[in-house]
C-alpha cells in the first residue's frame, strides 16, 4: 500500500515537472522570438533585455534549450555593439562606456570578432576625451585621458602630440621633445590623415621651438655649445630645415669647430643654394687655412648682408687671385 502511495508521488512529481520543464522551455522560445522581433525593429535595449532573459531561463531548462541559449548569445555582444550606434556623438562619455560593456560582453561569450571591432574604438573616444580636457584647462584629466588611449592604440599620434602641447605650455623641454618626437614617428608609420596632421604640426612646433631656442644661444658671448644644441634638436625633428642648418654651420665656426662648420653647410647647400652658406663655408676654409677654397666660397657670396665682407676677404685679407 505504502509503494502504491509512493509511486503515485513520484508520477505526480515528475508529470508536474515536465509540465514546468515545458513551460520554461516555451518561455525560451518566446523570449528568443521576442527578441529577435525587438531587434529587427531597432529596440536594441528591449532586444538585449529579452535575449539575456532568454540565457537565464535557458540555463534553468538545461540541455533542451542549449540550441536556443547558444544563438542567443551568439548575437547579444553584437547588440551591445550595435547600441553606441544610437549615442550621439557629442555624448563621447556615454559612447565610451558602451564600448566598454560591449567588450566585456564580447569576452563573456567569446565574441572575438565583436570585441576586436569595440576596442580599436576605444582609443578614439579617450583621445577625444583627453582634447576636450585640454581644452578645457584641465590637464591632469588630459594626462590621464591621453595615456589611456596610447594604453589601448600606442600608434595614436594626436595623443602623443597633445601631451607635446601641454608639456611645452609648461615650459618641460624633455617630456615635450619626447612627445612631439612620437607623434612624427607614429604619424609617419601609420597612414591615417590625423595621424599625418598631427605629425606635421609636431615637427613644426618641435623644431621652430628649438630654432627658436637656438638664435639668442648664437647671438650670445661664447655659449657655441648651447647653440649647437638647440639646432641639432631642430635637425632632429626636421632634417630639411635649412634655418637650422645655416644656424649650426654659424655656431660650429663660432666654436673653431671648421669641419663639422663645413659639414653643415654642405647639408644646407643641399636644400638650398644660399649666398650665406657659401659664406659660413669660406669662414671655415680659411679658419683651416686652405685659402684656395676660402677664396672660392667667398666669390661665390654674390648677394646678401655677408656681400661687402666677401669683398673684403677675397681683396684684403686673404688677396685672393
Amino acid at each position: 500500500m505504502k509503494s502504491i502511495k509512493l509511486l503515485g508521488v513520484l508520477l505526480t512529481f515528475f508529470v508536474f515537472f515536465g509540465a514546468l520543464s515545458a513551460q520554461t522551455l516555451q518561455e525560451v522560445v518566446e523570449a528568443r522570438n521576442s527578441g529577435t522581433i525587438l531587434m529587427a525593429s531597432g529596440d536594441i535595449d528591449g532586444a538585449i533585455a529579452e535575449f539575456e532573459r532568454c540565457i537565464e531561463l535557458a540555463k534553468q531548462v538545461g540541455e533542451d534549450a542549449e540550441e536556443h541559449q547558444f544563438m542567443v548569445e551568439a548575437a547579444l555582444p553584437g547588440l551591445y555593439l550595435r547600441k553606441v550606434q544610437n549615442i550621439p556623438r557629442t555624448d563621447q562619455q556615454a559612447m565610451l562606456q558602451a564600448l566598454i560593456t560591449a567588450v566585456e560582453v564580447a569576452e563573456k561569450y567569446n565574441d572575438a570578432r565583436t570585441k576586436e571591432s569595440a576596442e580599436r574604438q576605444i582609443p578614439q573616444i579617450y583621445y577625444a576625451l583627453g582634447a576636450a580636457a585640454y581644452s578645457a584647462q584641465n590637464t591632469e584629466e588630459a594626462f590621464r585621458l591621453l595615456d589611456e588611449a596610447i594604453a589601448r592604440d600606442p600608434n595614436i599620434a594626436g595623443a602623443y602630440f597633445i601631451k607635446g602641447v601641454i608639456y611645452e605650455t609648461l615650459r618641460d623641454e624633455a617630456n615635450m621633445h619626447e612627445n612631439y618626437m612620437l607623434a612624427i614617428e607614429k604619424g609617419r608609420a601609420v597612414n591615417m590623415l590625423d595621424n599625418s596632421q598631427r605629425a606635421q604640426s609636431a615637427q613644426q612646433r618641435l623644431r621652430n621651438f628649438h630654432y627658436n631656442a637656438g638664435i639668442p644661444a648664437l647671438r650670445a658671448p661664447q655659449r657655441w655649445d648651447d647653440a649647437i644644441a638647440s639646432f641639432s634638436k631642430a635637425i632632429e625633428a626636421d632634417e630639411n630645415y635649412f634655418e637650422a642648418w645655416h644656424g649650426l654651420a654659424m655656431a660650429y665656426n663660432g666654436a673653431r669647430r671648421w669641419d663639422e662648420a663645413i659639414e653643415a653647410s654642405q647639408k644646407a647647400l643641399e636644400i638650398r643654394e644660399d649666398p650665406n652658406i657659401f659664406w659660413e663655408l669660406g669662414e671655415a676654409y680659411k679658419g683651416k687655412n686652405d685659402t684656395a677654397r676660402a677664396c672660392e666660397n667667398y666669390r661665390r657670396v654674390t648677394s646678401g648682408p655677408r656681400l661687402e665682407n666677401a669683398r673684403h676677404e677675397i681683396t684684403v685679407v686673404l688677396r685672393c687671385n
